[in-house]
């Protein structure tokens, strides 16, 4: 049973996973759904709170991923709290509590056996007030002696996240290994739970179809003009006809523009917005040549064995996270849409098979949370 005795009182264990879902973002979305469905086959007697900014859209979008989920908002409440208008430390915050608006919240957090950051690009430079976040977790597991984990972490630009007192951590890219000084780890999408894609073999070398994603946020200056030249002379390149071109949104709104710039050289019901993939799926495979700017569509792409291009509009973000991919051989091209590469798109390698991020990451998934009966 994973009933746990407490206090002479039996219930069931609680983990608290920490996330950046609910915006909502595919790769977000996507990191925390794997964790979720692990957790459903390794921990499905657990009650598993996710904790996101947003908690009715996470509700909407995990829905019966996992048998005991409760969705909150506890950690980014108290975020909130101190970069607005309390004048005490996160810390200080769950610890003392003293904030009749949330809590109870707080004290359902500091109930965790397991409080766990999930993976993803936010805690970094960019968006520094985060790594408040991290001293809040800190604060829990001092008053109740929670286990503190992160995983598949992306830290550059290195900003003052610390992980210190952390019992495990795991990053997904090399700069990020050798800023924490450990080992290189992988993306939390690699977890996949014993249910890997199988990738059908490729019949030839001809592109059967185009997968489009521009996003114009996060870019340095003119990089979404150019990113949107550079796919559409792409497709004039291959000679792809426009009923087999389809664009892909990643986060609703922000990859739109993009679509609106090529629209005229995407099929006429082309267009798949985020909420259309992430409830009926998204077809992947080596028929494809992806060009987008989305990391977790080049990941999910070249796992299922489509080539493609990662468009690069942001150095020292985005050039770190797909050439953490292509090291890995996803063989696709990272380019700041150098025209140079297109006359090569046709002679592109096919992905390898990815099996040792999918075998690791697995493993650790496995080691943090041993199958219980």
């Amino acid at each position: 049973m994973s009933l746990l005795r407490r206090g002479g009182q039996r219930r069931r264990e609680r983990i608290h996973l920490v996330s950046w879902a609910g915006f909502p973002n595919y790769g977000d979305e996507l990191i925390t759904a794997r964790w979720l469905r692990f957790l459903a086959q390794h921990r499905p007697h657990a009650e598993v709170h996710l904790d996101t900014r947003f908690p009715g859209m996470t509700g909407a979008l995990f829905a019966g991923m996992h048998p005991h989920l409760v969705a909150t908002d506890a950690v980014f409440r108290a975020l909130d709290a101190v970069l607005r208008y309390e004048q005490r430390t996160i810390g200080e915050l769950v610890r003392d509590l003293g904030t009749p608006h949330f809590d109870l919240l707080l004290e359902d957090l500091r109930e965790a056996d397991t409080v766990h950051v999930l993976g993803g690009g936010w805690q970094n430079r960019r968006w520094a007030d985060n790594a408040l976040v991290l001293d809040a977790l800190r604060a829990v597991a001092e008053h109740s002696g929670a286990r503190l984990l992160a995983t598949g972490q992306g830290l550059m630009p290195a900003g003052p996240a610390s992980f210190d007192g952390f019992d495990h951590v795991s990053v997904r890219d090399v700069p990020s290994a050798e800023h924490l000084g450990i080992e290189r780890g992988y993306d939390d999408a690699y977890l996949c739970a014993g249910s890997a894609p199988r990738p059908r073999r490729r019949t030839s070398g001809d592109v059967e179809e185009m997968v489009l994603c521009i996003q114009d946020d996060l870019q340095d200056a003119g990089a979404f003009e150019r990113n949107v030249a550079y796919a559409r002379e792409a497709v004039r390149a291959l000679g792809i006809p426009r009923e087999r071109v389809r664009y892909v949104e990643a986060i609703p709104g922000t990859d739109h523009p993009g679509f609106a710039a090529l629209s005229d050289v995407v099929a006429e019901d082309g267009f798949t917005p985020f909420g259309g993939m992430w409830r009926t799926g998204l077809e992947m495979g080596p028929h494809q040549l992806w060009i987008s700017t989305r990391f977790h569509h080049h990941l999910m792409a070249s796992l299922h064995g489509a080539r493609g291009v990662a468009l690069v509009g942001d150095t020292g973000y985005y050039d770190i996270k797909h050439r953490s991919i292509a090291e890995l051989g996803s063989h696709w091209t990272v380019t700041a849409a150098e025209d140079s590469t297109i006359g090569a798109l046709r002679r592109m390698r096919a992905p390898g098979r990815f099996r040792r991020p999918l075998t690791a990451k697995l493993a650790e998934a496995r080691a943090l949370y041993p199958r219980r009966r």
